[in-house]
C-alpha cells in the first residue's frame, strides 16, 4: 500500500510511504516526523501558497508542513513533508 491515510478533526490525511524503505512514511525516513506532527501543524499553523513549490506551506516554530489539497471539499489532505525549519 503507497500511501497511509489518518482522519482528524474531520480531515483525512494522507502520508506516502518511502520508497526505498516502504514500510516507513516519506516523513519519518527523511525528517523523523510522525502523522501527529503532520497534523499538529495543519491545524496550529497559519498555511500560505507556496508559489515557488505549488503547495501550500505551514510554519510554526522551527516546524513546517509542506500539503496540497487532494480534495478540498471532502476535506482530503495530501502531505509533502513534515521538516524541522532549522538546519544543525
Amino acid at each position: 500500500m503507497p500511501y497511509k491515510r489518518v482522519k482528524a478533526q474531520g480531515t483525512t490525511f494522507v502520508f506516502k510511504y518511502e520508497l526505498d524503505v516502504p514500510d516507513i512514511l516519506h516523513i519519518y525516513a527523511r525528517h523523523k516526523k510522525e502523522p501527529d506532527d503532520a497534523i499538529y501543524l495543519f491545524f496550529e499553523g497559519p498555511s500560505y501558497w507556496n508559489l515557488k513549490r505549488g503547495l501550500y506551506e505551514t510554519i510554526v516554530g522551527t516546524e513546517g508542513l509542506w500539503w496540497f489539497w487532494i480534495d478540498e471539499e471532502a476535506r482530503i489532505v495530501m502531505v509533502v513533508s513534515c521538516f524541522d525549519t532549522y538546519r544543525k
